[in-house]
């Protein structure tokens, strides 16, 4: 019991000096214009969808084709981390702070997402073909309502505005190990913070289906997590999740930018 307190305590520690790190780099928000009658008009959410459309997350997929048997025994580099990009996060305890987030590759699959750490966790947000498109096709969306001026302040649902898909999340207490695995069901939307309205991952916390329940020490689920970016920040991942982008990584090899440089003589 003393080793698994001195271990989460270790784990908090480093999770909150990586926190602390966030990028100094300040990061202007949308802004929207002053709060005025005329243009709160609520927009109609057009979600048919009343459940997930299948499960695009197989354990075949996956495992992929391009790693070692060690790697795969060991659950070692389950994806590659491209490159470095910033969001904003809303954690449970405390308000909105700037994240550096990663841009990140399932080896030889359609699996593509980012990675950023959330409360005292690192998580891995990741989205097959259909649930890209439709993290794509919100953005758009909102990027329309955005200039449109038809955003409702008022609206408590609208994180979840643009509809949901089935995500899945590799998660644990640091980067360098991520041995538990969910998969949630995400929400596409958008939030007012401070006057200044953000695009929003919604992620609904769910049950961990990596290690036995009743394991003393184990997280039975993840938290709900609101990930938030301004215009700029979601074309950024939304470039990165296109299909043309993803079928280019499928077809080469995905070196990360720091190695693809050559050494000068």
């Amino acid at each position: 019991m003393k080793h698994s307190i001195l271990l989460s305590a270790a784990a908090l520690a480093l999770a909150a000096t990586f926190i602390s790190c966030a990028s100094s780099k300040k990061v202007e928000a949308d802004s929207y214009g002053e709060e005025k009658e005329e243009q709160v008009t609520a927009i109609s959410i057009n979600n048919p969808q009343k459940k997930l459309d299948g499960d695009h997350y197989s354990p075949e997929k996956l495992t992929g084709n391009d790693r070692s048997f060690g790697e795969k025994l060991f659950n070692l580099n389950k994806y590659t981390k491209m490159e470095n990009f910033s969001l904003y996060a809303k954690p449970v305890l405390g308000g909105l702070g700037t994240r550096k987030g990663v841009l990140i590759y399932r080896e030889g699959t359609d699996i593509a997402g980012f990675e950023c750490y959330y409360d005292s966790c690192a998580y891995a947000v990741q989205f097959a073909t259909a649930e890209r498109k439709a993290l794509i096709k919100a953005f758009e969306q909102y990027q329309k309502d955005f200039d449109e001026k038809k955003l409702d302040r008022k609206n408590s649902k609208s994180r979840q505005a643009y509809g949901f898909v089935g995500g899945y999340e590799d998660f644990g207490n640091i980067s360098a190990s991520m041995q538990y695995y969910c998969k949630p069901k995400v929400y596409f939307g958008y939030n007012f913070v401070s006057g200044n309205p953000y695009f929003c991952i919604y992620v609904k916390k769910a049950e961990n289906l990596a290690v036995d329940q009743k394991k003393e020490g184990g997280f039975k689920e993840t938290v709900d997590q609101s990930y938030y970016f301004t215009k700029a920040q979601a074309k950024v991942l939304c470039d990165f999740l296109s299909e043309e982008n993803i079928n280019s990584l499928r077809e080469g090899t995905t070196v990360p930018p720091e190695l693809q440089e050559s050494d000068t003589y």
